[in-house]
């Protein structure tokens, strides 16, 4: 916390452990790769492009990048210590620099242009996943994620649901969300009841 009225020192800046800046116009985030210890940022609902001071941020947890207009989000890998990262209503297609996040818990992608989920079949710590509204068609990197306990599949391309049936982890008192997809018979009247049959609450 640094006190209004008062000059920034780079010294305030490495002090700083929490950070929020909702909704108040941000473009430019330079000068933010001096606060170096930062553990929580909170960036969402500004008009934010380029992400790169993020990059040299290693010790944050937490970050929002909710609502603003990233298309790369290649600066992010170096940030492995995140447990929690959001990214939904942005403009991303590549999630490949997600891979090396291995300690997410939390990871939120809705309304961007994902189509290849191939990169989150590392983050097996993830217990919520949020992608729902993408372009998303082949979830079979789900099936290693086995301490989901909350996974939002809705409003996407899904047609065979036979990775979730193969993920062991789903189980008594997690949820699937699936409904607005063009699941086959087999998804519809095969997989969901196994789901359900082991505790899987399955809206579709």
């Amino acid at each position: 916390y640094i006190p209004r009225a008062q000059e920034i020192t780079l010294e305030d800046l490495k002090d700083l452990t929490f950070l929020g800046a909702d909704g108040r116009g941000v473009k430019d985030l330079s000068g933010l790769e001096y606060c170096s210890n930062l553990q929580t940022l909170i960036l969402t609902n500004n008009s934010i492009t380029d992400i790169s001071p993020l990059a040299s941020l290693t010790n944050l947890q937490n970050l929002g990048l909710d609502y603003n207009n990233i298309s790369d989000i290649s600066p992010l890998a170096s940030l492995t210590n995140l447990q929690m990262l959001t990214l939904s209503e942005n403009s991303i297609a590549d999630i490949s620099p997600l891979a090396s996040m291995t300690n997410l818990q939390t990871l939120g992608l809705y309304d961007n242009s994902i189509v290849n989920i191939s990169p989150l079949t590392s983050l097996t710590n993830l217990q919520t996943l949020i992608l729902t509204y993408n372009s998303i068609v082949d979830i079979s990197p789900l099936a290693s994620l086995t301490n989901l306990q909350e996974l939002h599949l809705n409003n996407n391309s899904i047609v065979d649901i036979s990775p979730l049936v193969a993920n062991s982890g789903l189980s008594n008192g997690d949820y699937v969300l699936l409904f607005y997809n063009p699941l086959s018979d087999t998804s519809s009247n095969e997989y969901i009841p196994q789901l359900r049959d082991r505790g899987v609450s399955s809206s579709r």
